[in-house]
């Protein structure tokens, strides 16, 4: 399920964007990195791109929204974590 599916129904935990991101961030994690690399340029390059990262973010957002209620919003820690990670893998 993408972000351009009906808004209902998507969840950014079921999608691959996000929970592949999360997974490498993770696992980089745990294999001793301390630090994150970001370039500058290709994150301009993308970021006001229909399908970059910021609007894919602005629909997995609104889906925590949805799909987790007011109580925990859990998702959106770790959404930013998968963002870290796809921004670390832009390259200009």
């Amino acid at each position: 399920m993408t972000p351009d599916d009906d808004s209902q129904a998507y969840y950014w935990a079921k999608d691959p964007y996000w929970t592949e991101a999360l997974a490498a961030f993770m696992h980089a994690r745990q294999s001793g990195a301390k630090t994150i690399t970001l370039d500058v340029e290709a994150i301009l390059a993308s970021v006001f791109q229909g399908d970059g990262p910021a609007y894919r973010l602005l629909h997995a957002m609104a889906s925590v929204k949805t799909h987790e209620g007011l109580d925990g919003h859990r998702g959106a820690p770790r959404l930013v974590l998968a963002l870290l990670q796809r921004l670390q893998e832009l390259d200009g």
